[in-house]
Protein backbone atom coordinates (compact mmCIF):
# COMPACT_ATOMS: atom_id res chain seq x y z
CA UNK A 1 0.00 0.00 0.00
CA UNK A 2 2.86 2.30 0.38
CA UNK A 3 6.60 2.75 -0.15
CA UNK A 4 7.31 2.29 3.39
CA UNK A 5 6.01 -1.24 3.20
CA UNK A 6 7.77 -1.91 0.20
CA UNK A 7 11.42 -0.64 1.50
CA UNK A 8 10.67 -3.12 4.74
CA UNK A 9 10.04 -6.22 2.52
CA UNK A 10 12.95 -5.29 0.25
CA UNK A 11 15.41 -5.30 3.62
CA UNK A 12 14.17 -8.44 4.25
CA UNK A 13 15.07 -10.06 1.10
CA UNK A 14 12.35 -9.48 -1.45
CA UNK A 15 12.44 -8.59 -4.72
CA UNK A 16 8.88 -7.95 -6.27
CA UNK A 17 6.16 -6.21 -4.70
CA UNK A 18 2.53 -7.02 -5.94
CA UNK A 19 0.87 -3.53 -4.78
CA UNK A 20 -2.80 -2.99 -3.97
CA UNK A 21 -5.62 -2.55 -6.23
CA UNK A 22 -6.65 0.50 -4.54
CA UNK A 23 -3.64 2.55 -5.34
CA UNK A 24 -4.40 5.18 -7.64
CA UNK A 25 -1.45 5.60 -10.56
CA UNK A 26 0.07 8.73 -8.70
CA UNK A 27 0.17 6.10 -5.87
CA UNK A 28 1.88 4.00 -7.47
CA UNK A 29 4.70 6.95 -9.06
CA UNK A 30 5.43 7.84 -5.40
CA UNK A 31 5.92 4.56 -4.29
CA UNK A 32 8.60 4.05 -7.05
CA UNK A 33 10.23 7.34 -6.49
CA UNK A 34 10.45 6.52 -2.84
CA UNK A 35 11.72 2.50 -2.96
CA UNK A 36 15.27 0.73 -4.25
CA UNK A 37 15.06 1.05 -8.59
CA UNK A 38 15.93 -2.46 -8.54
CA UNK A 39 12.81 -3.68 -6.42
CA UNK A 40 10.07 -4.43 -9.04
CA UNK A 41 7.11 -3.48 -8.80
CA UNK A 42 3.48 -5.58 -10.09
CA UNK A 43 0.64 -4.27 -10.47
CA UNK A 44 -3.08 -6.03 -11.11
CA UNK A 45 -3.99 -4.79 -15.09
CA UNK A 46 -7.00 -6.90 -15.90
CA UNK A 47 -9.67 -9.23 -14.47
CA UNK A 48 -11.67 -9.31 -11.19
CA UNK A 49 -11.82 -6.77 -8.57
CA UNK A 50 -12.62 -7.65 -5.15
CA UNK A 51 -15.61 -5.64 -3.11
CA UNK A 52 -13.56 -5.97 0.13
CA UNK A 53 -10.32 -4.19 0.54
CA UNK A 54 -7.50 -5.67 -1.36
CA UNK A 55 -8.93 -9.63 -1.33
CA UNK A 56 -9.10 -8.93 2.63
CA UNK A 57 -12.31 -10.37 2.07
CA UNK A 58 -13.46 -13.51 4.73
CA UNK A 59 -16.83 -14.27 3.16
CA UNK A 60 -15.60 -17.81 1.15
CA UNK A 61 -13.21 -18.70 3.81
CA UNK A 62 -16.23 -18.56 6.62
CA UNK A 63 -18.75 -20.04 4.21
CA UNK A 64 -16.88 -22.83 2.52
CA UNK A 65 -13.26 -22.51 3.98
CA UNK A 66 -11.82 -21.24 0.71
CA UNK A 67 -9.33 -18.42 1.76
CA UNK A 68 -9.49 -15.76 -0.69
CA UNK A 69 -5.62 -14.55 -0.35
CA UNK A 70 -4.44 -17.94 -1.12
CA UNK A 71 -6.00 -17.88 -4.70
CA UNK A 72 -8.95 -20.18 -3.46
CA UNK A 73 -12.17 -17.37 -3.19
CA UNK A 74 -15.40 -18.66 -4.19
CA UNK A 75 -16.51 -15.08 -5.20
CA UNK A 76 -19.23 -14.63 -2.50
CA UNK A 77 -19.89 -11.18 -3.53
CA UNK A 78 -21.52 -12.98 -6.82
CA UNK A 79 -23.81 -14.81 -4.65
CA UNK A 80 -28.07 -13.21 -3.94
CA UNK A 81 -28.21 -12.43 -0.67
CA UNK A 82 -31.87 -11.86 1.85
CA UNK A 83 -32.63 -10.38 4.63
CA UNK A 84 -34.77 -11.19 7.56
CA UNK A 85 -35.90 -9.60 10.74
CA UNK A 86 -34.12 -11.63 14.01
CA UNK A 87 -37.41 -13.08 15.35
CA UNK A 88 -38.62 -14.09 11.89
CA UNK A 89 -36.42 -15.76 9.88
CA UNK A 90 -38.32 -17.56 8.05
CA UNK A 91 -40.31 -14.64 6.45
CA UNK A 92 -36.59 -13.48 4.01
CA UNK A 93 -36.73 -10.92 2.00
CA UNK A 94 -34.50 -10.74 -1.02
CA UNK A 95 -32.97 -7.55 -1.61
CA UNK A 96 -34.10 -6.98 -5.31
CA UNK A 97 -31.96 -4.51 -7.08
CA UNK A 98 -33.60 -5.33 -10.91
CA UNK A 99 -35.34 -7.98 -12.90
CA UNK A 100 -31.99 -9.83 -12.96
CA UNK A 101 -31.47 -10.09 -9.85
CA UNK A 102 -29.16 -8.27 -6.77
CA UNK A 103 -25.24 -7.36 -7.28
CA UNK A 104 -24.30 -4.99 -4.52
CA UNK A 105 -21.45 -6.50 -3.85
CA UNK A 106 -20.55 -7.26 -7.31
CA UNK A 107 -17.62 -5.18 -8.87
CA UNK A 108 -16.66 -4.65 -12.29
CA UNK A 109 -13.71 -6.14 -14.46
CA UNK A 110 -10.45 -4.19 -14.62
CA UNK A 111 -8.96 -3.47 -18.08
CA UNK A 112 -5.98 -1.46 -18.47
CA UNK A 113 -5.48 -2.46 -22.06
CA UNK A 114 -6.27 1.72 -23.42
CA UNK A 115 -3.29 2.40 -20.55
CA UNK A 116 -0.35 0.92 -20.83
CA UNK A 117 2.14 3.73 -21.75
CA UNK A 118 1.30 5.27 -18.18
CA UNK A 119 1.65 1.98 -16.67
CA UNK A 120 4.84 1.81 -18.15
CA UNK A 121 6.05 5.16 -17.63
CA UNK A 122 5.25 5.40 -13.92
CA UNK A 123 7.79 2.46 -13.40
CA UNK A 124 5.64 -0.61 -13.19
CA UNK A 125 7.97 -3.92 -14.03
CA UNK A 126 5.48 -6.41 -14.14
CA UNK A 127 1.73 -6.62 -14.98
CA UNK A 128 -0.95 -8.97 -13.14
CA UNK A 129 -3.82 -10.31 -14.96
CA UNK A 130 -6.35 -11.84 -12.90
CA UNK A 131 -7.59 -15.45 -14.20
CA UNK A 132 -9.00 -17.15 -11.02
CA UNK A 133 -11.16 -20.05 -12.25
CA UNK A 134 -11.08 -18.76 -16.24
CA UNK A 135 -10.51 -21.11 -19.35
CA UNK A 136 -7.43 -21.73 -21.14
CA UNK A 137 -9.45 -19.61 -23.57
CA UNK A 138 -9.05 -16.63 -21.23
CA UNK A 139 -6.21 -16.85 -20.54
CA UNK A 140 -4.49 -17.17 -24.24
CA UNK A 141 -6.38 -14.57 -25.26
CA UNK A 142 -6.09 -11.58 -22.28
CA UNK A 143 -2.02 -12.96 -22.49
CA UNK A 144 -2.14 -12.22 -25.63
CA UNK A 145 -3.58 -8.66 -26.16
CA UNK A 146 -1.31 -6.97 -23.31
CA UNK A 147 1.44 -9.23 -25.00
CA UNK A 148 0.64 -6.78 -28.39
CA UNK A 149 0.05 -4.06 -26.48
CA UNK A 150 2.95 -3.64 -24.46
CA UNK A 151 5.70 -4.72 -27.39
CA UNK A 152 4.19 -2.16 -29.78
CA UNK A 153 5.01 0.37 -26.78
CA UNK A 154 8.59 -1.02 -26.38
CA UNK A 155 9.31 -0.98 -29.89
CA UNK A 156 8.47 2.63 -30.56
CA UNK A 157 7.27 4.55 -27.63
CA UNK A 158 7.23 7.76 -29.43
CA UNK A 159 4.95 7.10 -32.16
CA UNK A 160 3.11 4.07 -29.91
CA UNK A 161 -0.52 3.92 -31.40
CA UNK A 162 -3.58 2.18 -29.27
CA UNK A 163 -4.81 -0.39 -31.73
CA UNK A 164 -9.14 -0.64 -30.95
CA UNK A 165 -8.46 -4.62 -31.78
CA UNK A 166 -6.65 -5.03 -27.83
CA UNK A 167 -10.05 -4.22 -26.56
CA UNK A 168 -11.96 -6.02 -29.30
CA UNK A 169 -10.41 -9.08 -28.60
CA UNK A 170 -10.93 -8.84 -24.58
CA UNK A 171 -14.54 -8.11 -25.15
CA UNK A 172 -14.83 -11.24 -26.78
CA UNK A 173 -14.19 -13.67 -23.83
CA UNK A 174 -16.67 -13.75 -20.56
CA UNK A 175 -16.29 -11.01 -18.68
CA UNK A 176 -18.05 -8.69 -16.51
CA UNK A 177 -18.35 -4.59 -17.34
CA UNK A 178 -14.74 -3.12 -18.08
CA UNK A 179 -13.28 -0.48 -15.66
CA UNK A 180 -9.93 1.01 -15.09
CA UNK A 181 -10.60 -0.21 -11.21
CA UNK A 182 -9.10 2.69 -9.18
CA UNK A 183 -5.78 3.65 -11.19
CA UNK A 184 -7.70 7.11 -11.66
CA UNK A 185 -11.16 6.88 -9.50
CA UNK A 186 -11.71 6.94 -5.96
CA UNK A 187 -13.49 3.84 -4.33
CA UNK A 188 -15.10 6.12 -1.95
CA UNK A 189 -17.09 8.11 -4.91
CA UNK A 190 -17.46 5.25 -7.20
CA UNK A 191 -16.73 1.70 -6.15
CA UNK A 192 -17.23 0.05 -9.63
CA UNK A 193 -20.35 -1.97 -9.13
CA UNK A 194 -21.25 -3.65 -11.94
CA UNK A 195 -24.82 -1.82 -13.50
CA UNK A 196 -25.86 -5.25 -14.68
CA UNK A 197 -25.85 -9.07 -13.04
CA UNK A 198 -23.90 -11.90 -15.01
CA UNK A 199 -21.17 -12.55 -17.55
CA UNK A 200 -20.93 -10.47 -20.94
CA UNK A 201 -20.08 -13.06 -23.52
CA UNK A 202 -19.37 -12.86 -27.31
CA UNK A 203 -17.96 -16.25 -28.07
CA UNK A 204 -18.52 -19.69 -26.36
CA UNK A 205 -15.47 -21.37 -24.82
CA UNK A 206 -16.05 -25.23 -26.26
CA UNK A 207 -13.28 -27.86 -25.94
CA UNK A 208 -9.53 -27.92 -25.77
CA UNK A 209 -8.04 -29.46 -29.14
CA UNK A 210 -4.98 -31.78 -28.13
CA UNK A 211 -4.31 -33.69 -31.39
CA UNK A 212 -5.91 -34.65 -34.81
CA UNK A 213 -8.82 -36.83 -34.92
Amino acid sequence: MNSAACRFWHSAGVKRIVLARELTLENIKAVRENTPPELEIECFVHGAMCVSYSGRCLLSHYYINRNANDGSCAQPCRWKYYMYEEKRECDKIEAVQDDTGTYVFSSKDMCMIEHIPELIESGVNSFKIEGRMKSAYYTAVTTNAYRMAIDSYLHDPKNYTYDPLWLRELESVSHREYASGFYYDNPMQNPQVVTQNGYLREKAYLCVATGKG
